[in-house]
């Protein structure tokens, strides 16, 4: 994994989500040929056990279609047509798309998906390439309790003690929202011995700042505008 991420790294929220519909092939697509170090995309599991990757429960905001994907087989939920003509991917599908040329960052929407997640990522041969995050502490220790080896990272919105919690469940991330991605919270993972990818950022100047307080990584819509971010601060 180390070798996979630069000291610095962009991963790609929802794939190239500024420019292709969120979570399809083609966002992970263009955020790999725009050079995303990574790309970051939402799993969630059908009726009938197949891990698809969708962020909402339903898909009411993304095709109009006010279903839960939990209550949908795999065949209604492919047929579902989303912008650009796209469908919602199987994390299968995703996998063969990503190909080894970026780290997979995998959030579990729930707990449920983390043990067939694990196992569509293992089957794919895809482990040492990808982190599962998750709001949910379950899923985390779900996926370290299958495979120990595995890489997990913690995310978190509210300023409690999820840096500390990241590090005894084990994980070697910690994702914090960018307002609470303060330099001092930044050491205190480094000094965990945490790495630190702060979400979800699209403004240039916004960018470079959390880059200068130490983060290792920011998500963003617009992958190719943190990587220009990064080709200014590299000189």
């Amino acid at each position: 994994m180390e070798e996979l991420l630069a000291t610095r790294f962009v991963v790609a929220h929802r794939g190239a989500s500024a420019y292709e519909p969120e979570n399809t092939l083609r966002a992970v697509r263009r955020a790999v040929e725009m050079g995303a170090h990574a790309v970051e995309v939402d799993a969630r599991v059908t009726r009938d056990g197949h891990v698809v990757v969708v962020h909402d429960e339903d898909l009411a905001r993304v095709a109009g279609v006010p279903r839960r994907v939990a209550e949908m087989s795999l065949e209604e939920v492919r047929s579902v047509t989303l912008g650009s003509g796209e469908r919602v991917p199987t994390l299968r599908e995703v996998l063969e798309e990503v190909g080894g040329r970026a780290v997979l960052f995998l959030e579990l929407k729930e707990a449920s998906a983390a043990k067939p997640a694990l196992l569509d990522v293992v089957w794919a041969g895809a482990l040492e390439g990808t982190v599962f995050i998750s709001f949910v502490e379950e899923a985390i220790s779900a996926v370290k309790s299958a495979q120990p080896q595995a890489y997990t990272g913690l995310l978190y919105v509210k300023p409690v003690d999820a840096i500390v919690r990241a590090k005894q469940l084990g994980c070697r991330f910690i994702l914090p929202f960018h307002r609470l991605a303060s330099q001092k919270a930044v050491e205190f993972a480094h000094r965990m011995r945490l790495r630190v990818v702060a979400w979800t950022v699209n403004e240039k100047e916004a960018i470079r700042q959390l880059f200068e307080r130490g983060v290792d990584g920011v998500a963003t819509d617009r992958p190719d505008v943190a990587l220009e971010v990064l080709r200014e601060l590299e000189g």
